[in-house]
């Protein structure tokens, strides 16, 4: 089969170097209000070799430069598939911050206008990966980043510094490893005898922990459908006379759901507070709705991992606080996040 009118795709056998493009990002020293970044990134299943990719987007000062991985640091190391994927751009700023990075020497990627190049590079860097795979039928996981390596920004284009706060902002949910008690021996030690099992919406949720490394968009899905399994799985253990509507019957949204239950009706408080849910858990999984809503529907914008992990996060407090009502396990209640039990504090 062939296509007509079409254009030559070639590579410099010498060099092995593919252009995207006809025109590269040509940095003026002219403009002395202005300011380069650039930010790098490890990106999974490099297929091509020893082939250097460049594309660039001449209108918006954008440019992209594509290889294999070179064998890593101990900071770095390397593993087998890896690519190195830098992006470059120049961006005009004002005056107070050029010279506060003049004076200073330092930028922060909480400043606005630093974010805003964070977030243009990713897209850019993203978008060239995916129509890179996509056009050479390339293998590879749905979210094409393994790791980052550095965001940084130079006056020069020589000398290159490093944007302040950004590392800290991926390691923001920290949380302590989980622990072994006597209770959680005994506690499976005794049902493990019986026909109990992880509820099933956990165990979507741990399927969307695990897309997170891989697929924003599939652990965000995923997510949501365990808090709505979940849910569900609940109400019908509590009122077992409604399960059939909610297991035959188109359900409204989640967040309905959770505002329509008749919470007084199961004569439970928490530190003598009602039980309802937190307005901390209904918020952000009524964004979470949304945000699934538009992903199915094709109209889902940049996700971000810290996006996708506050949907994550809220997810894993509504279903313990579910495991939380049935049969008072306290021990659920103890591992929502501290913000949700504030919602249960005495007042």
């Amino acid at each position: 089969m062939s296509l007509a009118p079409s254009e030559p795709f070639t590579a410099s056998p010498q060099l092995n170097v593919v252009h995207f493009a006809a025109t590269t990002v040509i940095y003026s020293n002219e403009r002395t209000k202005s300011i380069r970044f650039r930010l790098e990134y490890v990106s999974r299943d490099f297929k091509f070799e020893d082939a250097h990719i460049v594309v660039s987007d001449p209108a918006k000062r954008l440019e992209a430069t594509l290889t294999k991985k070179p064998a890593g640091s101990t900071s770095s190391p390397t593993e087998p598939g890896d690519g190195l994927i830098v992006g470059i751009c120049e961006r005009q700023v004002t005056d107070r911050l050029y010279e506060q990075a003049a004076s200073n020497g330092q930028l922060s990627i909480k400043q606005e206008a630093v974010a805003s190049v964070h977030a243009d590079l990713q897209s850019f860097i993203l978008r060239t990966l995916r129509l890179l795979r996509w056009r050479t039928k390339s293998p590879g996981r749905p979210y094409p980043i393994r790791a980052v390596l550095r965001f940084m920004w130079s006056l020069d284009a020589i000398e290159w510094k490093y944007v302040a706060d950004y590392m800290s902002l991926r390691i923001k949910q920290l949380e302590n490893p989980p622990v072994l008690t006597d209770a959680a021996t005994e506690f499976v030690r005794n049902e493990i005898v019986g026909e109990l099992d992880e509820p099933l919406g956990h165990e979507l949720l741990r399927e969307a922990w695990t897309n997170q490394e891989t697929n924003l968009r599939s652990a965000i899905v995923l997510a949501v459908a365990a808090a709505e399994v979940g849910f569900k799985q609940f109400a019908s253990k509590v009122f077992p006379d409604c399960a059939w509507i909610l297991e035959n019957l188109q359900s409204p949204p989640l967040s309905k759901m959770l505002d329509l239950f008749p919470w007084d009706k199961m004569k439970l408080a928490i530190n003598e507070q009602p039980v309802t849910v937190p307005d901390s858990i209904k918020d952000e999984l009524k964004k979470a709705v949304t945000l699934r809503n538009e992903i199915v529907h094709g109209r889902s914008g940049a996700l971000t991992s810290d996006i996708t992990e506050s949907v994550l996060f809220s997810v894993r407090d509504l279903l313990y606080f579910l495991d939380a009502l049935i049969d008072r396990k306290v021990w659920a209640f103890e591992f929502m996040s501290a913000d949700a039990r504030k919602h249960f504090t005495n007042k």
